[in-house]
């Protein structure tokens, strides 16, 4: 169901531990994986991606041939005349993509930003619901 990059996990290590030596961090864009959670009721599959100082607008969902993607950005403008004595938010693009099997109907996904956690519910499909079948007597 999640896709599962290694080398993200790595790349996220590596940099924790730079911040916590007080080296530098690595120069360029940075991918972030945001956390999330994966819920499964009734109704369909919901998940709550944390996105804390991300901008609504600055939030992208595209769900094609059974994957959903999320992506957003939270850009760091460096101000003029500060001294920056430590940084530990992540700032930056974050990125997410799931896998979603065909027992969910990714056309009707629907999306609600709320306090900075992405809300994504992705119904089931109506040939994977249950169906109650009439019994005819003769």
């Amino acid at each position: 169901m999640v896709r599962f990059d290694p080398f993200r996990e790595l790349e996220e290590l590596q940099e924790r531990l730079a911040r916590a030596f007080g080296t530098a961090p690595q120069q360029g864009p940075r991918v972030y994986a945001p956390p999330v959670d994966v819920l499964e009721d009734e109704a369909g599959l919901h998940l709550h991606i944390y996105l804390p100082g991300v901008e609504p607008d600055k939030v992208e969902v595209v769900a094609e041939e059974g994957v959903l993607s999320v992506k957003a950005e939270r850009p760091f403008e460096k101000r003029e005349n500060v001294a920056y004595h430590r940084l530990e938010g992540p700032y930056g693009i974050f990125a997410r993509s799931f896998n979603v099997p065909s027992t969910f109907d990714l056309s009707r996904v629907q999306a609600k930003f709320r306090h900075g956690v992405l809300h994504l519910t992705v119904p089931k499909a109506e040939a994977s619901k249950p169906k109650k079948i009439q019994v005819q007597v003769e």
